[in-house]
């Protein structure tokens, strides 16, 4: 099965079911199918092959799942481009995949123009009602409403590649994940088995990236035929108002979102919140267990291994027990060891490695054999990520294997220190990072940012880190207003290791 098979079957059950809203307005899987079909044939029209690159800049709107469906039923390959990153990584990404066409809209013209200058490829643009294309851009509508609706003759595309998604590059240049067809549906059909997205009936407000984690999210409620509800950007509020008046099931967040969340007066009427990407606070998860009750969820997962590494469900988030610290057990159809550097299974309770096994891994990274073959070995992927298994399988995670601080010849994972030093009053988040010291090698330091109002007591906080963590406690603590963070929402640490030495 390929992916534009699996996101029509959504769309053949019930046409005149709502697909996508957005501020824009409202798509049927009906309007999304026949304008899917357009798009494809547009493209190909413009003669784009099967295999060639399309890249897309588009911020969440209404006409961005039509865009990944047509991509997936015309065989070309998606490279969705991260709105928040800056002109030069655009034309970084361009390149290195050389990119055949480009999907973009109004907001982004002035580099859209320069890239398909750039690389003289055709350029497709959404534009706003009422305004004029720029010269050298197709009109979206007007370009769809002169192709044929009817899809391009279906043909198994299960190993060929689907999709290029670009990482972070916080040590470096982004690298481009391969995605085959087969990787995306197994992610779309783990997400779907264990979220419960099956019907009309099922519908999840996304406010994260469409590019990125999102958009996994958004392959299975189409594959389903549920109800999409997208927003660019995150208001707390307007979050809890949509899933109010619009009966929505599911919200996907990340944690700082969760943290805004807990501010709003109004108690969210969501059945699931799903919440990833990146670690969070004890305290936060446990003031949103007291106050929403049971329908907190965790999932853990990688660009290499999209969004189903491990699985913590609602069952699992009890106040208080330990196994709401982990990040649950592998999927189905998943297989998670923790190893040492050997590639050897260790017991539970020993740090190591995590490494998985599975039909939704990356093929390779985009023209980096050497890179590739350093982190897919016998068919497994070596996530880089540290942390120990406990008897049950509930994988506990402690940091980055490059994230580890060396201290005295012994390894002191940044998590750990991390969650003493958020039980801190007056600490919202912390982030801890090694620093070069004549005596131990490396020492602790941790970045804070406070509660708002409040002064933090920085030796206070060192004292009260002691009797937990002994000589892994934080040497020194910088307070900041907030915690740096990566287009991608995660806290960047070569930020805060370029403000040590700085």
């Amino acid at each position: 099965m390929d992916l534009g098979y699996l996101l029509r079957h959504g769309a053949g059950e019930n046409p005149s079911a709502t697909a996508v809203s957005a501020p824009q307005g409202r798509l049927t899987y009906g309007e999304l199918d026949a304008d899917a079909g357009r798009l494809a044939n547009a493209l190909l029209g413009l003669g784009l092959r099967p295999g060639d690159r399309v890249a897309v800049l588009l911020r969440n709107r209404l006409e961005y799942p039509v865009v990944d469906v047509a991509l997936a039923s015309a065989g070309l390959v998606r490279v969705a481009l991260n709105v928040r990153l800056d002109p030069g990584t655009f034309r970084y990404i361009a390149a290195d995949c050389e990119v055949r066409a480009l999907i973009t809209e109004a907001a982004f013209d002035e580099i859209s123009a320069e890239l398909s200058a750039e690389a003289a490829i055709p350029w497709l643009r959404i534009g706003e009602p009422g305004s004029e294309p720029p010269a050298k851009a197709l009109d979206y509508r007007t370009t769809l409403d002169a192709a044929r609706p009817e899809h391009p003759p279906e043909r198994d595309r299960t190993d060929e590649l689907a999709w290029i998604s670009y990482t972070s590059g916080s040590t470096g240049r982004p690298k481009g994940v391969m995605l085959s067809h087969r990787a995306l549906v197994r992610v779309a059909v783990n997400l779907m088995v264990e979220l419960g997205a099956e019907t009309t009936a099922d519908s999840v407000l996304l406010v994260q990236p469409l590019s990125h984690g999102a958009g996994y999210f958004a392959l299975a409620y189409l594959a389903c035929g549920g109800h999409l509800h997208v927003r660019h950007g995150f208001d707390p509020e307007e979050a809890v108002r949509l899933g109010r008046d619009e009966h929505i099931n599911t919200l996907k967040l990340v944690p700082t979102m969760l943290m805004d969340m807990l501010e709003v007066a109004e108690t969210p009427a969501y059945r699931n919140i799903v919440y990833g990407a990146a670690p969070i606070a004890s305290d936060v998860l446990g003031s949103a267990l007291e106050r929403y009750g049971p329908v907190l969820a965790q999932l853990y997962g990688q660009s290499e291994a999209p969004m189903t590494i491990t699985w913590l469900p609602k069952a699992d988030h009890r106040v208080g027990e330990e196994r709401v610290r982990s990040v649950g057990r592998a999927w189905r159809g998943v297989r998670v060891d923790v190893v040492d550097e050997n590639g050897v299974a260790l017991r539970p309770g020993e740090m190591g490695e995590i490494v998985v096994s599975g039909h939704h891994l990356m093929d390779g990274y985009w023209a980096k054999p050497e890179l590739t073959a350093d982190t897919l070995k016998d068919g497994r992927l070596w996530t880089r990520d540290m942390g120990h298994r406990d008897e049950h399988g509930y994988v506990y995670l402690r940091g980055r294997r490059d994230d580890m601080i060396n201290s005295g010849g012994f390894n002191i994972a940044p998590k750990e220190v991390e969650d003493v030093v958020v039980r801190f009053p007056g600490v919202r988040e912390a982030s801890a990072i090694g620093v070069a010291d004549q005596r131990w090698g490396e020492a602790v330091r941790v970045f804070v940012a406070p509660e708002r109002g409040v002064v933090l007591d920085e030796q206070a906080l060192i004292e009260f880190c002691k009797p937990e963590l002994g000589f892994r406690r934080p040497r020194s603590v910088i307070v900041v207003p907030e915690l740096p963070r990566t287009p991608y929402g995660k806290v960047d640490r070569l930020s805060l290791r370029t403000h040590s030495t700085g």
